[in-house]
């Protein structure tokens, strides 16, 4: 179990004013079984009054507009996550497994991933007996030998079918490929953005379900879900967990810059001394 401190800090800048602008963001870690949140702060630039409400997966998110013309906008959340307390999260409700039960989106697979699948099952006699847990754990590490990790191949509307055709991409392309196949064998599964221990910008992995439980598995990295991973949201694919969505009159071109920084805390450790940014 660890104690870690995140920062995170959107910025845009744009070329002409935006007059008016309706966003959504859904970058707030809640506490589940398995983390903990607390000294949670948001900062916002334009000021403006934000609504919190909770989306059909259980995502805490706020809303707001604002009709103050503005060139810059800013979004930085910080606090801190106890991680790892248990390695699994609990369903909510009886019904829940079946909305994960069926491909989606970005996740649907076509005739490639189909027959991928029907290799693995040939390689492991014994797949159709595995548990849940088993299934994503053998997936999880023939994925990651026979997928390469490359920036700038894929885009954020690559589906799984796609992804996996070209051999290689990011976090969101594992993540939609391995709940693909999860569900191809039966198990209900879900995508999961969050944060990972380290500097650079925000990840994504797996959640599949096993008796009454979530549990996280990284495929990126080919780990099981630690005391490393702070997990923000969860949805069917990365479309319903996006971190921030709006809509504006205005703006011009724009250009947004992403900073995310983890760190573990050690004891003691104040909060001021944790490199915020504001």
């Amino acid at each position: 179990m660890k104690k870690l401190h995140f920062d995170y800090c959107m910025e845009i800048r744009y070329s002409a004013d935006v007059s008016w602008c309706c966003y959504t963001i859904k970058c707030i870690p809640k506490g589940t079984d398995r983390q903990k949140i607390s000294n949670m702060q948001i900062d916002m630039i334009p000021e403006t009054k934000a609504e919190w409400a909770t989306d059909s997966h259980g995502n805490r998110y706020i809303y707001g507009s604002n009709e103050i013309p503005h060139s810059y906008f800013k979004y930085h959340i910080k606090g801190d996550a106890e991680c790892g307390i248990v390695p699994y999260e609990s369903v909510s409700t009886g019904n829940e497994e079946m909305i994960y039960r069926h491909s989606h989106g970005l996740t649907v697979p076509g005739d490639k991933l189909k027959g991928y699948y029907e290799k693995l099952k040939e390689v492991m006699p014994s797949f159709d007996a595995m548990s849940p847990l088993e299934k994503a754990k053998y997936i999880m590490e023939k994925l990651h030998e026979d997928f390469v990790y490359e920036k700038g191949c894929t885009g954020v509307d690559t589906g799984a079918e796609e992804a996996f055709s070209l051999g290689k991409g990011v976090c969101q392309d594992y993540a939609h490929i391995m709940i693909s196949l999860l569900i191809l064998s039966g198990c209900p599964a879900r995508y999961v953005t969050g944060l990972i221990i380290g500097e650079g910008e925000s990840h994504a992995w797996v959640e599949v379900a096993d008796s009454g439980k979530w549990y996280g598995f990284d495929p990126t990295n080919n780990i099981p879900v630690q005391d490393c991973h702070i997990k923000i949201g969860c949805g069917r694919d990365a479309t319903e967990c996006q971190i921030n969505r709006g809509i504006m009159h205005g703006g011009g071109e724009q250009v947004q810059d992403i900073y995310v920084n983890v760190a573990e805390v050690s004891p003691g450790q104040s909060i001021i001394s944790r490199g915020a940014l504001f």
